[in-house]
């Protein structure tokens, strides 16, 4: 037991099932159960060159995610600018279409009152 590092409880279960005469089918129950290291290993290689293509294919999507992202700020900041440099101050309505206080602003503005 101590050469193969066994609990007291499993050589007893397994002597218990050799009384019974079921022994044999226990064992083979458990080998199916159990899959061998190198079938785990197996199964460990296939998952991790699996979660290294979903990894990849990860990377380049955030990739691209930050170049439209990069492309956005800079035409927002494209037409920041043109907002900005487009502005032109209110268009002036004629004197014979303002009201008599927008017409007195007006001759004020021009000091022409």
């Amino acid at each position: 037991m101590r050469e193969y590092g066994l609990a007291r409880q499993t050589v007893n279960r397994w002597l218990l099932a050799r009384e019974r005469g079921d022994f044999g089918e226990s064992m083979a129950k458990a080998a199916i159960g159990t899959p061998s290291r190198s079938e785990r290993m197996a199964e460990d290689r296939a998952e991790l060159a699996r979660l290294r293509e979903e990894n990849e294919r990860l990377k380049a999507k955030v990739a691209q995610a930050e170049a439209v992202q990069d492309i956005l700020g800079k035409a927002f900041e494209l037409l920041e600018g043109i907002n900005e440099s487009s502005t032109m101050p209110d268009p002036e309505l004629p004197p014979a279409l303002m009201s008599l206080e927008q017409y007195r602003d007006y001759l004020t503005r021009r000091n022409l009152s």
